[in-house]
């Protein structure tokens, strides 16, 4: 499969995940997740056509593209998610709970069944990795998938969390110039180094400005997340599941470091919180890259 189709095919799983995620929200903003479900999989479908080499007329109905391409499963259920389409978008009619639920299983099945007969792939092998433009975050999601396809859940989130340290780093560089990090919300007092610059102040007062230094840092990290768009409270869980992990400067870019004590580490790595931690970095990624700081256009 070439670059491109795995693109496309990854923008497709990232509509569909979009469409997840709406379908459990309350009532009745749910209902837009068949929408985006019906979206994922009419775009799915003309990629089908593409793939097999059939002409798709612009004016094809929904329901011809069972006709078109044989291959093609699951004709019923997709009938009646398009039934619903139409039913909320022109008529207004807001699909109950129990409507979204089967809708969700039903994409979920169609793209399960179809994907392997016209890419040759899983469903579950499309990575929307592709869609992260840092190559340094793609290095470390890479192996964090590797990891996690092998069962490794522990190297799994470490990695997923050096992957979203090195992709705060990577956003902040991009959009900084000549010093001017639009960003960097607490200043010189962040940077403070109390071995250099406070040497000789009383040792406990020392340790008070450590604590407001740190609780500063924290601020200010909590600012960014925010300010990004990237969902707190999912971030404070993926937070939890992060070992210590010391970031080193060096000619070749960033290295990073990750300290576990296995006696005193009480964090549950087991493929939910793998999984958790690995998409919450694509989607923060993608968040990140919805809009993008020229900072060209700010400075002469």
């Amino acid at each position: 499969m070439d670059e491109l189709t795995m693109k496309r095919l990854a923008v497709i799983k990232q509509l569909y995940l979009h469409g997840i995620d709406q379908s459990y929200e309350v009532e009745p903003m749910n209902g837009f997740s068949i929408l985006s479900f019906h979206d994922s999989v009419e775009m799915f479908m003309k990629l089908c056509a593409e793939q097999k080499n059939v002409r798709i007329d612009r004016n094809v109905n929904f329901g011809d593209y069972f006709a078109k391409l044989p291959d093609l499963q699951c004709n019923a259920t997709m009938t009646n998610l398009n039934s619903k389409r139409v039913n909320l978008k022109h008529y207004g009619t807001l699909p109950s709970k129990l409507d979204i639920e089967i809708s969700r299983a039903n994409v979920t099945d169609f793209f399960e069944q179809n994907t392997p007969i016209f890419f040759e792939i899983e469903f579950d092998g499309i990575s929307l990795i592709s869609l992260i433009k840092y190559e340094s975050v793609k290095h470390y999601m890479d192996t964090a998938l590797s990891n996690l396809t092998s069962n490794n859940y522990k190297e799994s989130i470490t990695n997923s969390q050096i992957a979203f340290k090195e992709l705060m780093v990577c956003y902040e560089e991009e959009n900084t110039k000549e010093h001017r990090n639009p960003f960097d919300f607490a200043g010189h007092f962040r940077r403070l180094n109390l071995f250099s610059d406070i040497r000789k102040i009383d040792h406990d007062f020392s340790h008070f400005v450590d604590d407001i230094k740190n609780a500063i840092k924290n601020m200010e990290e909590m600012t960014k997340i925010i300010g990004w768009g990237i969902d707190y409270k999912r971030y404070c869980k993926f937070r939890l599941l992060s070992p210590y992990i010391q970031m080193w400067y060096s000619e070749n870019g960033r290295d990073y470091d990750c300290y576990i004590n296995d006696e005193h580490d009480n964090r549950k790595c087991d493929l939910r919180n793998a999984r958790f931690c690995f998409d919450f970095v694509i989607e923060s990624a993608l968040k990140l890259q919805q809009f993008d700081i020229d900072i060209n256009e700010t400075i002469k």
